[in-house]
């Protein structure tokens, strides 16, 4: 049987007010689920191919790319803010290919009464879709009746089939190894500057208010095993299949949450990886659970830069808002020692989160300061649907219960109006600097700077606007710099990159 995912992997950004479109980013990210279904699928003697839509398409080349494919089956991959863009190309696909059509990733999981009513979406699987794919491919393929099959919705002309989801694959070892080679590794935003994509664990165990996690883990039966990880040899085997589909790969991005760290794990898997693969490599860390002999394992086995969600120096957004659980002195400590190890730190923030003002992102910018985070990253809270902290948010009447997902949609909250929001954003960076500056002051001078500093941050009386433009002006320059030199220089891209970072290969 023949059957084609669909990946449109860009975000459409419209202004709320006027509906006019602003701009569009642009796409080229690995995603392991099409990878994994892929390996499945093709393990099992069917066709899988990938439409993989990393820039918007007019109707008549979607077609056209729908055509030569003549699937037998339509499986669309649809987050949330691509949602829109889904609806209309399952249209598309429709009028010149009569075959059946499933919805899966995050969005249908966790909204799925919105995906089904959509028109032209036949089928849309909730939850882990390598089992229940495998059951649907095998039914259609031989005629037989699909409508009970667990972890898929079915709409017929009658009614809807919305059947259970069924419990999660404990042991993620079972699966084949990812079908890496469905993607054209030169349409790859990792690999352009020759880097890899690692997953090497399903499912988050924290439950953050702002993130779906908890409520996609809380429609398993077997919730409790909801975070899982390949074993470390599995993990190489992983990462040796990975460097041979595309040789060029010369850093690794490790995309889990967390790295496991329990029941010798992680000593077992940096000492394979130093003795085997030998990438210098990038992960995400939780700063909480940060202790110096892991960092120190990390570094020995070639990381050279930890990611960390910091999100708020408000200990009250923090940890009540955003139900964060994490002290500032542990996150001091993890920064410290990275720091002490060699490991350069960037620390994600998020800046409009509900109940926030100007004087509560101080707060993090002055945590910034204090965890001396060589890079730090301030984007805008962005209310997904289906998160708590989204429907608490929809209770103060800060955003609407139901809006199109491409809007430029922040929390209009009256202590952090649009201007100072677009402000504290684009200005994040410049204060943490300042701030840092003053800490080569004595004291005598550097309290009374700091004070008229802070004022001058949390005044309502400054020109947002104004500043405003001039910073979204100067950005938009500096990452069309990067852009360029990432895309047709990108040996001296990553030289320069690489003496920043104090990267060293093997």
């Amino acid at each position: 049987m023949k059957i084609l995912f669909v990946y449109p992997d860009y975000k459409v950004n419209m202004d709320p007010t006027s509906g006019r479109m602003t701009g569009v980013d642009e796409g080229g990210w690995y995603m392991e689920g099409v990878a994994s279904l892929s390996a499945v699928l093709k393990r099992a003697g069917h066709e899988v191919s990938l439409y993989h839509l990393t820039s918007p398409v007019g109707r008549e080349q979607f077609q056209s790319q729908i055509m030569l494919k003549s699937p037998d089956l339509m499986g669309f991959v649809t987050m949330t803010r691509e949602y829109p863009q889904v609806k209309e190309y399952v249209l598309w696909a429709k009028d010149v290919c009569d075959v059946p059509v499933i919805c899966g990733s995050y969005h249908p999981t966790t909204l799925p009464e919105e995906v089904i009513k959509t028109e032209g979406v036949d089928m849309l699987c909730r939850g882990e879709g390598e089992a229940a794919m495998l059951e649907l491919v095998a039914g259609i393929d031989a005629g037989e009746d699909y409508t009970g099959i667990h972890n898929i919705w079915v709409k017929s002309a009658e009614s809807i089939y919305r059947n259970p989801v069924r419990p999660l694959l404990e042991d993620i070892d079972e699966l084949p190894l990812p079908d890496f080679k469905i993607f054209n590794f030169d349409k790859l935003i990792s690999t352009r500057i020759n880097t890899g994509v690692v997953i090497l664990s399903r499912g988050c165990p924290y439950s953050c208010t702002y993130c779906s996690n908890k409520k996609m883990r809380d429609i398993y039966p077997n919730k409790a095993k909801y975070s899982r990880f390949h074993s470390p040899t599995f993990s190489i085997e992983y990462l040796k299949k990975l460097l041979e589909a595309c040789p060029r790969i010369e850093y690794l991005n490790f995309r889990d949450d967390i790295l496991p760290w329990k029941g010798g794990w992680l000593e077992e898997f940096t000492s394979l990886y130093k003795n085997e693969i030998g990438l210098p490599f990038i992960c995400n860390y939780r700063a909480n659970l940060v202790t110096p002999e892991i960092v120190r394992m990390l570094h020995d086995a070639g990381c050279y830069q930890m990611f960390f969600g910091v999100e708020s120096g408000n200990d009250f957004i923090r940890n009540e808002v955003l139900n964060r659980h994490m002290s500032r002195e542990k996150i001091v400590d993890a920064f410290t020692a990275c720091r002490e190890a060699g490991i350069q730190t960037v620390a994600y923030n998020m800046v409009g989160i509900p109940f926030e003002d100007k004087s509560r992102v101080l707060d993090t910018i002055k945590l910034n300061v204090e965890i001396k985070a060589d890079h730090s990253l301030s984007p805008i809270y962005y209310p997904y649907p289906d998160t708590v902290l989204f429907e608490r948010a929809v209770e103060q009447g800060w955003v609407p219960p139901r809006y199109d997902y491409r809007e430029d949609r922040y929390v209009d909250q009256p202590t952090l109006p649009r201007d100072q929001l677009y402000f504290v954003r684009h200005y994040f960076r410049n204060f943490v600097r300042i701030y840092r500056g003053l800490e080569h002051l004595p004291g005598s001078v550097r309290g009374p700077l700091e004070t008229m500093v802070d004022r001058v941050f949390v005044s309502p009386r400054l020109p947002h606007k104004t500043l405003v433009y001039l910073a979204s002006k100067g950005e938009s320059a500096l990452n069309a710099t990067k852009e360029y030199f990432r895309h047709h220089f990108p040996r001296l891209f990553l030289s320069v990159r690489d003496r920043i970072r104090g990267v060293s290969k093997r």
